[in-house]
């Protein structure tokens, strides 16, 4: 993890219990009924689901909705952020995916208060386990086998309960961009989360790339983060369909990417033993043309047509370079390769460079969030006179490269 996130776990959060070294992880939850727990600068809430897709405890679910309600009725503003765990992974205090999340949590918190020009907005986290592993052992080779049943049980999470969970934070943001507020949502989802995330909103994205306004305007998050998802390509068939289309290439403005899917080059889960297991579906279903049959085996980050962009390691000064360079473009919808300096392999996302990466995306929302003047959902949030020059010099790496400086010079 490059020493970017802390390694203990998290205050006010269950006790860690020893694992055995060999056995079948539990469908029970990790964590305690408790609702937001406040850590340093920012709040943060788990919401765990049983491999049916259910709330495993009730009160979790409704501690987020009453707390969501309670802010919004009160017209307040918060950076809402919501992460999905993937595969070997749970909601035990001391998980590298919850820990991490909390770093970014604090980061964010900390932009926010160095940048805000009045009171700064609350940062709250929402991080939404399942059970990403049910046995190991053997050195990880039974971790390893889990790959295939862990793949169905994120497919009967993501039509589940957890549907209910993004809809009171859209109904959250939502009420607060009607009522000219700035809020700001932002959820992101790694390997089976990302197909869990993907899958619960694909109605969403769709409709947001079909948006008949000049800036595709999303209706659900400002932000959808995919990190080497496991799903696959044809699920993304349909918005790559309408992003080609004469009609959105005609009618879309330079904006912020609202859809941004991150692929490592050198994963192998995803990019070996995934088409490996779905080829049954090529031998057993139709498919018209080329691109079609691979995008039944292979994941979205995997299909050349889909990728737009390019994450490279460190070029000093800058912690990473992306190819094209403008954060804002005509596609807000992003497919980005990431060399191995980037994302290593399936699990290795919490390398500076992608920190960085991920953190410029997140403040840079921030940043626009807060000018924010809206209509009703789904119209154009960022009226012409709100949006930001396009800036020929700057972009992500040098936002990034700036922010991390600031961060620096106030420790």
């Amino acid at each position: 993890m490059d020493g970017v996130v802390p390694t203990q776990s998290i205050k006010g959060f269950a006790p860690v219990s020893q694992r055995r070294l060999l056995g079948v992880i539990a469908n029970r939850p990790h964590q305690p009924d408790q609702g937001f727990v406040q850590q340093s600068g920012y709040e943060l809430a788990v919401v765990e689901f049983d491999d049916q897709g259910r709330c495993h405890q009730r009160g979790q679910m409704d501690k987020v909705a009453d707390r969501l309600d309670m802010i919004r009725e009160q017209g307040g503003d918060v950076i809402l952020l919501a992460f999905v765990h993937g595969w070997k992974h749970d909601a035990r205090s001391d998980d590298p995916n919850l820990l991490s999340f909390c770093w970014i949590l604090e980061r964010t918190s900390e932009h926010e208060r160095s940048t805000a020009s009045g009171t700064p907005r609350k940062v709250m986290g929402v991080f939404v386990g399942w059970r990403g592993l049910s046995v190991h052992g053997f050195a990880g080779i039974a971790d390893d086998s889990t790959f295939w049943g862990r793949q169905e049980a994120a497919r009967r999470v993501a039509t589940g309960s957890i549907r209910e969970l993004f809809g009171r934070m859209r109904h959250y943001r939502n009420s607060r961009v009607k009522h000219k507020g700035s809020p700001l949502l932002v959820v992101a989802g790694h390997s089976f989360g990302g197909m869990i995330l993907f899958s619960a909103l694909a109605q969403s994205l769709i409709e947001c790339a079909s948006s008949p306004t000049q800036n595709i305007a999303p209706s659900f998050a400002d932000l959808v983060l995919l990190i080497n998802p496991a799903i696959e390509g044809a699920r993304y068939l349909p918005i790559y369909d309408l992003l080609t289309s004469a009609h959105v290439k005609l009618h879309t403005g330079n904006q912020l990417p609202v859809f941004v899917c991150v692929q490592a080059a050198n994963d192998q889960p995803v990019g070996t033993w995934f088409p490996v297991g779905n080829f049954k579906d090529r031998l057993l279903e139709a498919a018209i043309g080329d691109l079609e049959k691979r995008c039944m085996t292979h994941a979205i980050g995997f299909i050349e047509e889909f990728q737009t962009h390019r994450v490279s390691g460190p070029a000093f000064p800058f912690p990473f370079v992306l190819e094209p360079r403008a954060k804002r473009q005509a596609n807000p919808f992003w497919v980005a390769v990431a060399d191995q300096e980037v994302v290593d392999g399936h699990s290795g996302i919490w390398k500076k460079p992608f920190i960085s990466f991920l953190a410029a995306l997140i403040f840079k929302h921030a940043n626009v969030s807060c000018s924010r003047k809206s209509a009703e959902p789904g119209q154009d949030p960022l009226p012409e006179e709100n949006r930001e020059p396009l800036e020929s010099e700057e972009d992500l790496a040098t936002f990034a490269q700036s922010i991390f400086a600031q961060m620096n010079a106030t420790h």
